[in-house]
């Protein structure tokens, strides 16, 4: 309980996981240790997890009536103790007037939590064992939904029913008496420590998920104000003004009708990497995208919109200019597919030559029409999708230089008292650090048409003649095992093979029963779920939870190798998934493990078995027991007709 109180305050504190792990290890304290994931056993931590998702939906169904009775009246809940009244480190029990004293020991001299305050002075009257108790030794409302919640299930978890107390002393009709009993409260010796460490659980789970929002919110507002501010910025003119950049042909890869395939590095303060593909008219003039120093080359993979003939690549030079120093090589490839062995190099530009040949691109820029720009045009139009363009910088000295100024004639040797010809424009943090940068890329030329690439009929001919030149089709069969074992709460699965079994291709996995439920914590307080305004996304959006599946095989040499790991899809139960491996496999023993947010999934109620009284860690429907089968390539035709019938 103290491990969990010292999460609640973490979240108070608004400190990330990394910085509460340095404070601790700056007393001297492993945080591995006090890891309440670690320090709870198996049995009772299933206990409690399911009395939390109890009270989730309790609390949640409770909020909904509140709202729904108090339309037009608007009641409010001025109550001392919310839903939980959990004691924050150092709170203890105010004495005097309280009979119960549950968290005692010495207060702590703090004017927040000091008994001073009036709300800690307050008393009230347990509704269990009638005594007077503060509001520290308060159990919080969702105990009292606990009690009313007449199941057998809830107060009967690992037998410690008569442990500590019980939930409550005499059964309450939820009918009757609803009112009255919601508006007392029952303090903690009079409940179980299975709901207390409950009500502990789920204001953990609403913590960490008002962080989550918080900060999706925030990246969510910081991205409008950048929108806001990069198009409200000085405009330039409209593309249309500038017909020497097109020379009759379209732009090609304006966001958002293209787009960058990955991110790329860059500096601090500069311009973001999607800026490069920013329509003309946007963005304020002075602003341009560099990369950090460190980085002596970069790579855009640009896929279009569309299959296009692209004639050629045109770059806005940064308002900085360019210089010896920072002038970059430039080399462009192209395809229709994403592999980088199927490109073709469409051409390779040393832009040093085009600066000393065009001294307009060098300094600050000056007022024209036109901005500056360095064209690349194709020999040929290249048809294509994808483009691949690099900016490298070049080593200092690697052009003309000087033999004059810039060695020694008795040593040939570089000399050490030149000056190097390096000026960074103004892309760097230090003068001496050249780096690359660039306000605009603009690929030039047409799209195809929609009737354009439709297939003739001499390309059917052609793709009928390929279909008979390939090979019969190899269709998936099973691979028999020897036995089967699950160990891991049912989460790993391995399975032995006999001497002689095929090369195994790969294995197929049937949906999980299980569900992820949308309520997965009690309601914060004063919040209206029924308002959409008072969460822009919900909690399963911010952070999905997602599994993943890892195969190992049984190597002579070795032990266990991990053969590879692929992402599970959401689908419907039973539905079949094949996975092909990397390359196959020979091996007699082959191991399956789940992984992934295994703890955001539990069972469909309406399935549940009420016969099965186990507390399980992790829901039944993940277990993969009967969900996995081997199975390898083969033609049907020579295997005949009694091998089809273990097909997969």
């Amino acid at each position: 309980m103290a491990a969990m109180k010292l999460e609640i305050e973490r979240f108070r504190l608004n400190l990330s996981a990394a910085e509460r792990d340095r404070a601790l290890l700056s007393i001297g304290v492993d945080p591995a240790s006090i890891n309440p994931n670690l320090l709870l056993d198996n049995s009772r931590m299933g206990g409690f997890c399911r009395v939390a998702n109890v009270l989730a939906l309790l609390g949640q169904a409770s909020l909904e009536d509140k709202i729904t009775s108090s339309v037009g009246l608007e009641i409010a809940d001025d109550s001392a103790v919310d839903f939980w009244n959990i004691a924050g480190i150092g709170e203890r029990c105010i004495g005097g007037a309280c009979q119960v004293h549950y968290e005692d020991g010495p207060v702590l001299n703090v004017p927040s939590v000091s008994s001073t305050s009036a709300a800690a002075q307050t008393s009230f009257v347990c509704s269990e064992c009638e005594r007077k108790v503060c509001k520290v030794c308060c159990a919080g409302k969702g105990a009292l939904l606990l009690a009313m919640f007449n199941s057998k299930e809830v107060p009967s978890y690992n037998g410690v029913s008569s442990q500590g107390g019980a939930i409550y002393v005499n059964s309450v009709d939820l009918s009757s008496n609803h009112s009255m009993t919601l508006d007392g409260v029952i303090c903690k010796a009079c409940c179980i420590d299975v709901v207390l460490e409950a009500l502990t659980l789920d204001y953990i789970r609403v913590l960490v998920g008002q962080r989550r929002n918080a900060r999706a919110d925030s990246a969510a507002q910081k991205a409008v104000d950048h929108v806001i501010k990069f198009t409200s910025g000085d405009c330039q003119s409209t593309p249309t003004a500038y017909p020497e950049l097109f020379n009759g042909e379209e732009s090609l890869a304006e966001f958002p009708f293209a787009s960058l395939l990955h991110p790329v590095e860059t500096a601090a303060g500069s311009a973001p990497f999607m800026s490069l593909l920013a329509p003309l008219n946007s963005g304020a003039q002075d602003s341009f995208w560099r990369a950090p120093p460190s980085a002596s080359s970069v790579e855009f993979v640009i896929v279009l919109g569309d299959l296009s003939d692209v004639c050629g690549v045109v770059l806005l030079v940064s308002p900085c200019g360019y210089s010896m120093a920072d002038t970059p090589v430039v080399q462009i490839w192209a395809s229709s597919k994403i592999h980088k062995e199927e490109r073709s190099c469409v051409g390779k530009w040393d832009m040093r030559s085009m600066i000393t040949s065009s001294s307009e691109l060098c300094g600050q820029e000056k007022s024209s029409e036109v901005p500056r720009h360095v064209k690349f045009s194709f020999r040929n139009p290249v048809r294509c999708r994808i483009i691949w363009i690099t900016l490298r910088l070049q080593k200092v000295g690697s052009s003309s230089v000087n033999f004059e100024k810039d060695f020694s004639h008795l040593s040939v040797e570089e000399n050490p008292f030149a000056e190097p010809v390096r000026r960074a424009s103004f892309g760097g943090p230090v003068e001496s650090d050249p780096c690359l940068h660039a306000k605009r890329i603009l690929v030039v030329g047409n799209p195809l048409r929609k009737d354009v690439g439709a297939p003739s009929q001499g390309s059917d001919q052609i793709n009928t003649s390929n279909l008979l030149d390939k090979g019969p089709p190899l269709n998936r069969f099973k691979v028999p095992i020897e036995v089967e074992r699950l160990t891991d709460s049912d989460l790993v699965l391995e399975q032995f093979l006999p001497p002689v079994s095929p090369m195994l291709a790969g294995f197929r996995l049937d949906g999980f029963s299980a569900i992820k439920p949308r309520v997965t914590h009690s309601p914060p307080s004063q919040v209206n779920p029924w308002d959409v305004s008072s969460c822009i996304l919900e909690d399963r959006f911010i952070s999905p939870a997602v599994l993943y599946i890892q195969v190992s095989a049984f190597q002579e040499p070795h032990n266990m190798v991990t053969i590879a790991e692929y992402r599970l899809p959401e689908v419907k139960v039973g539905t079949a998934m094949y996975f092909d491996f990397p390359r196959q496999v020979s091996t007699r023993r082959i191991s399956f493990r789940l992984l992934g947010d295994v703890g955001a999934f539990t069972d469909d109620p309406s399935e549940q078995d009420d016969s099965d009284a186990r507390v399980r860690i992790v829901a039944a429907g993940l277990s993969l027991a009967n969900r996995i089968k081997l199975y390898y390539y083969a033609d049907p035709y020579e295997l005949g007709k009694w091998a089809s019938l273990s097909a997969v």
